[in-house]
């Protein structure tokens, strides 16, 4: 028999720091417990009236390589690293204090947050998660290029799976793989978090010519040349898909609820991502007020 899914927040405070990689600016994030059906919610305490940005998708505005949201004039962006910690060790309310827009970095992966969320334990709250079943094909994007969601079936029915195909195609520098999981905090924490940002020393010294990312080395994340990563090393031999899934994962979770299905990516980025959040969002609201719905 399916146990009940109960809503989590954190037990205790738990913090980070670091620089941004677009701005280069130092910030730091407090995690705080939240009260039941909360969600995740970012708070610029650096302004005035220290205002609230909800993490859902319809708060969702284009940015490049990255997330970006905006509410009512105030925004935080890199957030999808941030997000998938939280979603990933499973946690459905927490405030994050920040102190500037941008996240921090840290080394291009989510590992420092998804350790302090875990060692800051975990608290089951008395409300029923907020959860979506995939149970008809959803889908954005083409097949070259594209999210798709299906219902989940067998042993993993009750959880969420994650699949992730990359394929730059055969002049690329970065290698193809395909990386996938059923999502659960010790899988995320183990195989998924760790996993860090990269792109193509081409593409690295477009950034910087354009005056961006001034600071960031090839230690900061991984910068593939045509012989490898320049001056860094694998983590993992699919450290690159797994990435992708730690974005996924994040850009997933401003759906505002706990995901049970399948979800397949091949080559998305953060807009086919948050699209899909967005059809995910809008199925979790149609669930909940079905009447409104109704053309």
């Amino acid at each position: 028999m399916m146990q009940i899914p109960f809503q989590k927040t954190i037990a205790h405070v738990a913090r980070v720091s670091g620089r941004g990689y677009w701005t280069g600016k130092n910030v730091s994030l407090t995690f705080l417990p939240a009260e039941p059906d909360t969600g995740i919610v970012f708070r610029r305490i650096d302004l005035t009236g220290e205002p609230m940005i909800p993490a859902l998708a319809e708060y969702r505005s284009d940015a490049q390589l990255r997330t970006k949201l905006v509410c009512d004039g105030a925004s935080v962006e890199m957030v999808e690293h941030v997000l998938a910690a939280l979603y990933g060790m499973g946690i459905d309310n927490c405030i994050v204090e920040c102190d500037a827009c941008e996240m921090p970095a840290m080394d291009g992966s989510a590992i420092e947050m998804a350790i302090a969320i875990d060692q800051a334990g975990t608290r089951l709250q008395g409300m029923r998660a907020r959860e979506i079943c995939i149970d008809s094909l959803l889908r954005v994007g083409d097949d070259r290029s594209g999210v798709e969601a299906i219902p989940a079936a067998g042993m993993h029915a009750s959880g969420l799976e994650l699949r992730y195909h990359l394929d730059f195609g055969p002049k690329s520098v970065i290698p193809s793989s395909t990386s996938s999981y059923v999502l659960t905090p010790s899988e995320f924490l183990v195989n998924i978090a760790p996993a860090r940002t990269f792109l193509s020393e081409h593409d690295a010294k477009e950034l910087q010519r354009m005056g961006v990312a001034q600071h960031v080395t090839y230690r900061d994340l991984i910068v593939f040349g045509n012989d490898g990563p320049i001056d860094n090393t694998l983590r993992f031999p699919d450290e690159c898909s797994r990435h992708k899934l730690l974005d996924l994962i994040g850009d997933l979770a401003l759906c505002g609820a706990r995901v049970r299905g399948t979800i397949i990516a091949r080559r998305s980025g953060h807009n086919l991502n948050g699209r899909m959040a967005e059809h995910l969002l809008n199925l979790h609201l149609a669930e909940q007020h079905p009447l409104s719905h109704v053309a």
